[in-house]
């Protein structure tokens, strides 16, 4: 039985009491579940690193499981379930061409009637068309005719290879993916434009978080297929931006060039992607080799048919060896890619450090300067101050004298004129004698010069604040430099 959805990120296609019937039907491990429930409508990937192999072997002929001979169940069987995950191909995203899918299995094989089933739970029908291509050729089925439990376990083994090959497969390509991304190619172009986290956004609607069976088998619109892997959204295929980084800090101590603090994120996006093909190639190796070393212990088991399955059963070690070996391969190239993305890490916090140091150092230059401007205009000021206190206290000497002196002699002024003069006549009698005429051309003279006198004044003043301006602005100019 194959279920399948459009996409990785939509719900099943399959109703929950559909699938309740199914697995009750087959009498599905309990355990089963766990697998199942990271499937289904979803932004961001739920349990998307959970992953593992669980079984429930009946060989004792003592102590058998339920069973309905109508069915050809005798009780003794091979139960077991896994989850497993590769990389596929993603046509639809274009920023990222890569995407991380998972399979969940189960599967039972009666080994008195040599009856089998298969649950096989992915995002897309791949492993139907591979297993459908597999069962249908005339290879497999002359050498698997069935007739005997040692025949279809046999065949049980074949059609485990195909899920194992494909959680193996594709690796190779997108780990070189990575390490295209982490150091391209000289020659490449420049991308024409930065990725940042805010050039990409997700085209899935957003709704109400779904849990359990209802997250998996409800029904709804369809959605477009996601065009974002799950975390942050990724760099741009092939040419990230920190190709341009790591042209311009391998040339020299000078970290000028085009990095910026936007390529620290995405050596961590790299590094995040990298520990993320770490995990799961690891867990891929785990399961195998649990996967084998229980089809061991089944072979060991003193329930299991007599009969030969010993050719069958060692080229599936064989091939699964080869799965294995593959996968750990791939591990070793993944923790090497690891350890340079930490070394380049290191680098761009350090150049980050090296920045901040020579930006602390032209502030600190800055402000010594403008200290020491100030200081300069601090001295003038207090020259300014002393020279203005000396010439207040003589304006204030000047200003007491001229007040004791200035009606005196506006009055003899006056007095020493013709305005008024006092004679005497032939009697001895004195007389006052004022002349208009007098007055008014000591006016007419006095006022002309006093308004001259003013104008003069203004003049002086207006030079003096100009100079005072001109010389401001050449302090600010060298203040600036």
């Amino acid at each position: 039985m194959f279920i399948h959805a459009p996409n990785s990120r939509e719900w099943l296609n399959t109703s929950r009491s559909m699938m309740t019937y199914a697995l009750s039907y087959h009498q599905a491990m309990p355990s089963f579940l766990d697998f199942l429930f990271p499937f289904g409508r979803q932004e961001h990937a739920r349990d998307f690193h959970f992953s593992g192999f669980r079984h429930e072997t009946r060989l004792d002929p003592n102590r058998r499981g339920l069973q309905i001979p109508e069915l050809g169940r005798s009780g003794r069987e091979i139960r077991m379930c896994y989850s497993l995950k590769s990389v596929e191909e993603s046509i639809g995203q274009q920023q990222w061409p890569w995407s991380i899918r998972q399979t969940a299995v189960y599967h039972s094989l009666d080994v008195e009637t040599g009856v089998m089933s298969w649950v096989v739970v992915k995002g897309n029908q791949l492993m139907q068309r591979r297993m459908e291509s597999v069962t249908e050729s005339r290879t497999f089925r002359g050498a698997n005719d069935f007739n005997t439990p040692v025949r279809a376990f046999v065949a049980s083994l074949a059609l485990h290879l195909v899920i194992c090959d494909w959680c193996g497969e594709d690796w190779r390509w997108y780990i070189s993916f990575l390490e295209e991304c982490f150091t391209p190619s000289p020659f490449a172009e420049k991308p024409s434009q930065a990725l940042t986290w805010s050039t990409m956004s997700s085209s899935i609607p957003e709704k109400r978080v779904y849990s359990g069976l209802s997250s998996i088998f409800e029904k709804s619109e369809p959605m477009a297929p996601p065009e974002l892997p799950s975390g942050p959204p990724p760099p741009p295929p092939g040419r990230p931006n920190v190709a341009p980084m790591a042209a311009s800090t391998s040339s020299g101590p000078d970290y000028g060039g085009d990095f910026s603090f936007g390529d620290l994120p995405r050596v961590q996006h790299l590094e995040d992607k990298a520990n993320e093909v770490l995990l799961i190639l690891e867990s891929n190796t785990n399961v195998l080799t649990e996967l084998e070393q229980h089809y061991e212990l089944v072979r060991m088991n003193s329930g299991w048919p007599h009969e030969d399955s010993h050719g069958g059963f060692s080229r599936f070690k064989s091939r699964l060896a080869s799965i294995i070996n593959d996968l750990r391969m791939q591990q070793s190239r993944t923790k090497t890619l690891l350890r340079l993305i930490a070394d380049r890490k290191s680098l761009l916090h350090g150049i980050l450090e090296y920045r901040n140091t020579e930006a602390s150092k032209l502030l600190a230059t800055k402000a010594q300067q403008s200290t020491e401007n100030m200081e300069f205009m601090t001295k003038d000021m207090h020259i300014i101050a002393q020279k203005t206190k000396q010439e207040t206290v003589s304006m204030r000497i000047i200003t007491l004298v001229t007040l004791f002196f200035l009606p005196g002699t506006f009055i003899s002024t006056i007095m020493s004129t013709d305005i008024i003069r006092f004679e005497k006549d032939n009697a001895g009698k004195s007389s006052k004698i004022f002349q208009l005429g007098a007055i008014q051309l000591y006016l007419a003279i006095t006022l002309p010069l006093t308004f001259l006198v003013f104008v003069a004044w203004y003049g002086v003043y207006w030079w003096v604040d100009k100079k005072e301006v001109v010389n401001r602005r050449r302090r600010t100019g060298i203040m600036a430099v």
